[in-house]
């Protein structure tokens, strides 16, 4: 039989173009990442709207679900009460949804930025305070004996090429610089903003017809995927659903929580920018593990430029805050949600803000969490096969030691394998 109507032949072409196609492909990609970046960016910014759009309705969806199910209580009979739940619900769920943006646009931000702008312009007196702090303590430091009547001399003298007040000033000259920045971005806030109400609309028309959009999703995944792969597809969905909403939603509350406790704490013992610095480690909280550190940096460091006495009892009360999350309200919110180890969380959080930024962050963990719950469910299944155990703790045993001078590292095939060196058994 001729080679080009041979079908084991001919599904070797198809495999040896397929891939010689990737490969050109992906040589290309790492040739051109500018312009891949670009054109990603432009793909990006044209469907901005409705990714608005679907984040805002998958934000709105647990509002407008409970909604219609403990507050739009009509009988199953009425095709009246059928036909206006939806809109209703889509209604309220939007009016709380906005309601609470507003609170926090309309009274915290102004606050926020007030407090940033006081900063700002007291940051010169902030420096003088310090500055004439740092001249009394070396002209009265016992072991000076009066040889320095300010710190710049002391500097000097000794040859230290610092300079506490330029420091503190290029501090001031980076708050400046930032808002210079912000400001010159106004156009993209503006098209942001822009985005952000056309998706606000695109997400009620996801809402009010979410199951027809779902249930269209799925005839197409069920007309071009075999029945397996359209189960595994739907319990992925639902698994990821499941991970990454109970993870955003909990840490929403959870963030609330800390950022509430914050403020009132640092009101009770009236340190200094409370609004501010509980923005900022509300925010912060969100992301996994290493938010709280992120805000509390520059938190304690603005206390401290405010009043300097108050900065050890900030970061006390910080640690209290921190510990009291971490071991009672954000496992009684969020539970085991991500079964991950501290390093995969180190990883998840580094990788995925490395990419996506600060979005990258917050989500990095949950999504990893789906990969690695996948990974774990493959290898199980492929040690099932082998009739080995899955219990990872059958695996703290070393292996045999074997002579590398007098044995290769690899076992050839034709070598007896040691019994020793089987896979543990399972005990299923």
């Amino acid at each position: 039989m001729p080679p080009f109507k041979n079908p084991k032949y001919i599904q070797i072409s198809l495999y040896v173009f397929l891939t010689s196609i990737s490969i050109i492909l992906f040589a290309l990609l790492c040739m051109n990442l500018e312009q891949v970046r670009q054109a990603l960016d432009t793909v990006v910014g044209v469907v901005a709207p409705f990714i608005y759009g679907f984040i805002i309705a998958y934000l709105v969806n647990p509002i407008m679900m409970r909604i219609e199910k403990y507050v739009l209580r009509f009988p199953e009979s009425s095709r009246i009460g059928r036909k206006i739940k939806r809109p209703i619900s889509v209604t309220l769920g939007m009016i709380v949804f906005l309601l609470l943006l507003a609170i926090v646009v309309g009274l915290i931000l102004p606050q926020v930025a007030d407090s940033f702008k006081d900063l700002q312009s007291k940051i010169t007196d902030y420096v003088t305070a310090a500055q004439n702090m740092a001249d009394s303590f070396v002209r009265e430091f016992p072991l000076f004996n009066g040889q320095y009547e300010t710190l710049s001399e002391f500097l000097d003298v000794n040859e230290i090429s610092a300079d506490i007040k330029s420091i503190i000033n290029n501090f001031s000259n980076l708050l400046a610089t930032a808002a210079d920045y912000v400001i010159s971005y106004g156009k993209q806030f503006v098209i942001e903003v822009t985005n952000a109400l056309i998706g606000f609309i695109a997400a009620v028309y996801f809402l009010l017809a979410k199951e027809r959009l779902i249930s269209k999703a799925k005839k197409a995944a069920a007309a071009f995927l075999s029945r397996r792969h359209y189960v595994n597809l739907i319990n992925l969905l639902r698994f990821t659903n499941r991970t990454v909403g109970g993870f955003i939603y909990g840490k929403i509350i959870d963030s609330i929580i800390i950022g509430c406790l914050t403020f009132i704490l640092m009101s009770i013992f009236r340190m200094p920018f409370v609004l501010l610095i509980s923005v900022i480690v509300g925010i912060t909280n969100i992301i996994p593990y290493f938010g709280p550190f992120i805000g509390a940096i520059p938190s304690a460091f603005i206390v401290f430029i405010a009043d300097p006495g108050m900065t050890v009892w900030f970061a006390l009360m910080i640690f209290l805050i921190q510990q009291l999350d971490g071991n009672v309200i954000g496992p009684k919110i969020l539970g085991d949600s991500t079964g991950m180890t501290s390093l995969a969380v180190l990883v998840s959080i580094t990788v995925a803000g490395g990419f996506f930024g600060f979005a990258g962050m917050i989500l990095g963990v949950p999504a990893a969490a789906v990969l690695c719950v996948l990974f774990r469910q493959k290898t199980d299944s492929i040690l099932r096969k082998k009739n080995a155990s899955t219990n990872s703790a059958d695996y703290f045993t070393n292996l045999p030691a074997r002579d590398f001078d007098a044995e290769p590292i690899f076992i050839r095939k034709d070598e007896p394998m040691p019994d020793s060196y089987d896979l543990p058994p399972s005990n299923e």
